[in-house]
């Protein structure tokens, strides 16, 4: 990637916050983001789904802006505004034209530091939240993704979707957001982004005086690596007998982000079940045996914690087949790994794709951001295939029987019981509840 000639800015504060700039050439808009290095893992418990509520908010109107004239200042900026949290972080972004850079750090900074959070705003943002919670319990596919991860997670602070639920939503009051904004987030750490065609001196001076409003980040909190507290394998069976199909979740605990293993992690789920019709799973439950459309795994890894999940669906007949088949597969690949064929195709498959993922600037800039995020030098993003390269079979095989055991996986899976129930009686920790107990 030398013909990028990426050379970042990067200032470290006396208050402990960062300014990280980029000049690149390519970008047709200016983008402005506020990273705070928090997220949805500080929801208190019983009001999940405030974090994310709270960055949002952050853009409904400001002490001196309604949110339609907000809209019309951003607008006219050839601008964009979002707020949002994910795990380990939140972020107010802005974009717009090049030359409006200016126009657009004022608007951040008033944004950020004048928020109104109006009260009718607010409640208009929950009812929406809402309603699309209460569309969710139609979409089995959709539900199955939220209570296995809330599985998966068990007794660690990400135990929860970041949007919340609807007992939670109901329980977030405007005093809440205010209080967060007040209390909460001002002792987290924070790092300005500023991309740009060309990024100037006197703009890094206004950047300063808008981070200066920040009070002294005072050292982070000790954050021990985290487990799921449920270390036995558990199968939760819902029950709704209309369906036709089932879905199957199955997650493992994995790894944190910061652990030297991760990109051999990455490099074995993607040889699992992470490389569509290149995956073992996608050979074996689809293409052999025909079980199913489509079959992956994904993995997550966080600050303190990781799951990886495998997914699919299958017609009820065959759930327990496409089951016990995943497990068979699970074995066979941590007892020989990958032939040395497949582990050389992921890494060429890595290789290509690298610059796809940094094609745009929004893109480069969603690397960079994680990369942040997780306190991991930016050069590091660039490094990631040298160290995809030197990995072998050996390491792959270690970390899947690290992370594939059987004994801790928690299985979730929604459909029409009566048809194999049967097939799991003789598994231990089996619970059996109707689909329609279960609130999004």
């Amino acid at each position: 990637m030398r013909e990028l000639n990426l050379n970042p800015i990067e200032m470290h504060l006396d208050s402990n916050h960062k300014i990280f700039a980029l000049s690149y050439g390519k970008a047709p808009l200016s983008y402005l983001v506020m990273l705070i290095k928090a997220g949805s893992e500080k929801d208190p418990k019983g009001k999940e789904g405030l974090t994310d509520l709270w960055a949002e908010g952050l853009t409904l109107g400001t002490k001196k802006k309604s949110l339609e004239e907000l809209i019309f200042e951003v607008e006219k900026l050839g601008g964009y505004l979002e707020g949002s949290a994910g795990w380990d972080f939140s972020l107010l972004l802005i974009s717009g034209l090049e030359e409006k850079l200016n126009n657009l750090l004022e608007i951040l900074s008033e944004i950020f530091y004048e928020p109104d959070f109006p009260f009718q705003e607010i409640e208009k943002t929950k009812e929406r939240r809402l309603s699309n919670l209460l569309q969710l319990k139609d979409d089995p596919s959709k539900m199955a993704d939220r209570l296995i991860w809330n599985m998966a997670m068990e007794g660690t602070p990400y135990a929860h979707p970041i949007s919340g639920s609807l007992a939670s939503i109901k329980n977030i009051t405007l005093e809440d957001i205010v209080h967060f904004h007040n209390e909460i987030y001002p002792q987290q750490r924070s790092t300005l982004f500023i991309l740009s065609k060309e990024v100037k001196e006197v703009l890094l001076e206004k950047t300063k005086d808008t981070l200066s409003k920040l009070i002294t980040w005072k050292g982070e909190e000790k954050t021990p690596e985290t487990t799921p507290s449920t270390p036995q394998s558990q199968i939760l069976i819902l029950d709704r007998p209309d369906l036709t199909q089932s879905q199957i979740r199955i997650a493992f605990p994995s790894l944190s982000r910061k652990d030297d293993r991760y990109y051999i992690l990455k490099l074995m789920n993607y040889l699992l079940g992470g490389g569509g019709f290149s995956s073992r799973l996608m050979e074996r439950v689809r293409s052999q045996k025909g079980y199913t459309y489509s079959i992956r795994s994904s993995f997550s890894s966080l600050k303190t914690c990781g799951t990886l999940i495998i997914s699919t669906f299958t017609p009820t007949d065959t759930t327990y087949a496409t089951f016990e088949e995943i497990l068979s597969t699970i074995e066979d690949f941590t007892k020989q790994g990958p032939t040395e064929k497949e582990l050389e195709e992921a890494k060429r498959f890595f290789e290509k794709s690298f610059p796809l993922r940094i094609e745009t600037p929004k893109q480069l800039l969603n690397e960079i951001i994680l990369q942040e995020t997780y306190d991991l030098k930016f050069q590091d993003l660039f490094e990631e295939i040298e160290k995809l390269k030197k990995i072998n079979i050996e390491e792959i095989k270690s970390i899947a029987q690290e992370i594939l055991q059987k004994q801790k996986m928690q299985v979730l899976i929604i459909g029409n019981s009566q048809h194999f129930i049967k097939n799991f009686e003789n598994f231990e920790n089996l619970q059996l509840m109707p689909y329609k107990d279960v609130l999004p």
